[in-house]
């Protein structure tokens, strides 16, 4: 059975050794409200940094792929650099 992408937004925050670490998950209905809540969360002042992504696949959280397709603030390089544009 083929699963739908499941959307989220990633925070990050800078840590007390000056490193990006990753903050709250939230989950999201789709790829706007996802867009919309990784800006919100960082012109907010909630995290340093959001990325916007979904992911395919189904079963556990490490199976599929994961593309980032938003990202706000500061986000680790890793992250930026795995955006499709």
């Amino acid at each position: 059975m083929k699963s739908k992408p499941i959307y989220g937004v990633q925070t990050f925050m800078w840590d007390s050794k000056g490193n990006l670490a990753p903050g709250r998950f939230t989950t999201c209905k789709d790829a706007d409200e996802a867009r919309r809540i990784a800006e919100e969360k960082v012109d907010g002042a909630h995290a340093d940094g959001a990325a916007a992504f979904f992911r395919t696949g189904a079963g556990e959280f490490d199976e599929g792929e994961v593309y980032a397709f938003a990202t706000y603030g500061s986000v680790p390089r890793g992250v930026a650099d795995a955006l499709p544009f």
